[in-house]
């Protein structure tokens, strides 16, 4: 084989590695758009909801969980905790992976590698994230593990 045609053929698998490159971002980007897509939809739910004179505290009472923890600390947990902040469903502590770098009013945030206080239930704030985040949490601790999507819809 010829330089010209050695060149021409790195050059085709240059390209082709471009290719997958661009696909894997794509698909990376997409992801992430869709994350933000079901959060605004869950957000906007959660707003006719309250609009209606409805609130969470339906979902919890109706469960007859009246002690949970709430696993991710971004913006979704802190509407959750801030709706139910001054009623009778106590938030007893947040969960979160980066539980040493976490901003929120919670006193007391736990990594998922902690010894976790047993609550009446856990909600999951990244729910887009729940199969993984309950297999995680199945074995340290014993009460149900629900999604926040579950609440919100529920309503």
């Amino acid at each position: 084989m010829g330089k010209s045609a050695a060149w021409l053929m790195a050059g085709a698998l240059c390209v082709s590695c471009m290719e997958r490159r661009r696909k894997k971002i794509l698909s990376a980007q997409k992801k992430e758009t869709d994350k933000f897509y079901d959060n605004y939809q869950l957000l906007s739910h959660w707003l006719e909801v309250k609009n209606r004179g409805g609130s969470s505290l339906e979902y919890f009472r109706e469960k007859g969980y009246r002690e949970i923890a709430v696993y991710g600390m971004g913006e979704l947990a802190n509407r959750l905790c801030e709706e139910l902040e001054g009623t009778d469903i106590c938030v007893r502590y947040g969960i979160d992976r980066e539980a040493c770098g976490t901003v929120s009013r919670m006193d007391r945030i736990y990594a998922p590698e902690d010894a976790l206080e047993q609550v009446d239930a856990v909600v999951v704030t990244p729910f887009y994230a729940m199969d993984s985040i309950r297999d995680t949490l199945r074995k340290k601790i014993s009460c149900p593990i629900v999604s926040l999507e579950e609440v919100v819809w529920s309503l």
